[in-house]
């Protein structure tokens, strides 16, 4: 159970450090500024997209022996929710 917390805050800190210049990931917001939003947004040019895809795709990867619809929905719903809470955080120590 604790990756619902491991994972929004691995795909939240890639969107994060990529988002100012001279940070790690810049290069690649760099690389994904010049797409349509329907294509940037979930590869990482909106941090709860990115989240929520992520999420998505590791539910469903790792979790299909026993999927169920309702806990795949959950936990993209908490993953998009914890990386709002990480967010707030982030801005507050920045």
């Amino acid at each position: 159970m604790l990756e619902i917390f491991k994972i929004p805050l691995i795909a939240f800190m890639f969107v994060a450090l990529g988002q100012e210049e001279k940070m790690i990931f810049h290069w690649y917001q760099k690389m994904i500024a010049p797409l349509p939003e329907w294509i940037r947004f979930p590869l990482g040019g909106c941090y709860k997209c990115f989240v929520g895809q992520i999420c998505f795709w590791y539910y469903l990867i790792w979790h299909l022996n026993t999927y169920k619809i309702f806990d795949h929905l959950f936990f993209i719903s908490a993953g998009i929710m914890i990386a709002m809470a990480y967010n707030k955080i982030y801005c507050y120590l920045k």
